[in-house]
């Protein structure tokens, strides 16, 4: 029940954050230069091998979208592939939703002038390069949904710029690298739906301009206090994990959250009694299997953005939500 809580989330959500990454991932930067320099001219060159080594490393491309890969055009003209109009330097490498099978090749890192990458909804497989670190320009980087292993890369912490990481349901593992605490202009965090473990890393409270936190299932410990200083959040998501005892009440006190879930956990303790005042912008709360006791704080029932509610059994339901469950019966 948990998990289908946390797939419904997503599919509410998703069209949203699709939306976000491709604007991420479209936005512009500023010309480097009104002319091509001899260094511009040898960069290009290092951007093509890069990109045929891609291609390479795909096995099997249905669409046939890496058809116009080849020496007949500018690989600038390439399906997929976005240059700076000056410098002709790759800028975005977009082949999402392709059914492209294959690897990431450690050459990916030589396309240094890359601000967004979008490989969502394909197969690759393999672990994500290190060298992918050398991408400091690197703004959005979604791999989601894809067939990759490994551990994340302790490399991405010098992508600095990132704002965008998306790793969301694939296969890796191990814990969240400390390294990564240096991402501080992250907006978005989706590394779920993997097979991620340890702890939730109290340094995630620094990511002050997060406003979208996915966990993986797998964590165990306490939620830190110190996630109560992202006040710019507006999706708190750490259902279906083993985390146990309070949610720290900073973080009900974080007024952008539009959608909280804790659900399918081991917490316990009363839930606040006035989440629906302090978290004015409050569309779902998901706090079902875990050991919550207490009542249905009547302030959630009067707030006008609730969607969706979901309570543990042993909450009560107090005597405002029964008033209103009577009248809808009768």
């Amino acid at each position: 029940m948990g998990h289908s809580r946390t797939i419904l989330g997503r599919l509410i959500l998703f069209p949203f954050l699709h939306g976000f990454i491709l604007l991420c991932m479209s936005m512009s930067t500023p010309l480097e230069s009104a002319t091509l320099s001899s260094g511009n001219t040898f960069g290009s060159e290092t951007d093509r091998l890069a990109l045929l080594d891609l291609k390479k490393r795909i096995t099997r491309d249905p669409f046939h979208v890496l058809g116009s890969w080849n020496d007949s055009i500018h690989f600038c003209n390439w399906v997929g592939v976005t240059c700076n109009p000056s410098t002709k330097r790759v800028l975005i490498l977009k082949l999402n939703s392709h059914k492209l099978v294959g690897s990431l090749p450690p050459s990916i890192g030589n396309l240094t002038h890359l601000t967004g990458i979008n490989l969502r909804n394909n197969s690759f497989h393999g672990e994500i390069p290190q060298e992918i670190g050398r991408l400091q320009s690197l703004q959005a980087l979604n791999l989601s949904q894809n067939s990759l292993g490994g551990k994340i890369p302790t490399n991405i912490s010098h992508c600095t710029q990132l704002r965008v990481l998306n790793l969301y349901s694939n296969h890796i593992i191990g814990s969240i690298p400390n390294q990564l605490s240096s991402l501080l202009n992250l907006n978005i965090l989706w590394i779920d739906i993997n097979s991620l473990t340890g702890a939730i890393p109290a340094w995630l409270g620094n990511f002050s301009s997060l406003h979208e936190l996915f966990l993986p299932e797998h964590f165990q410990g306490s939620i830190p206090n110190e996630l109560g200083r992202l006040t710019s959040l507006e999706v708190f998501s750490l259902a279906a994990n083993n985390l146990y005892g309070i949610i720290p009440s900073s973080i009900y006190n974080i007024s952008s959250i539009k959608n909280f879930s804790v659900a399918a956990n081991q917490l316990h303790g009363e839930l606040p009694r006035n989440p629906g005042i302090n978290l004015p912008n409050l569309e779902t709360f998901h706090c079902g299997d875990n050991k919550f006791t207490g009542t249905v704080p009547a302030s959630l029932l009067n707030s006008s953005r609730i969607q969706i509610l979901d309570f543990p059994l042993m909450v009560s339901l107090g005597h405002s939500l029964l008033k209103i469950l009577e009248a809808c019966e009768a």
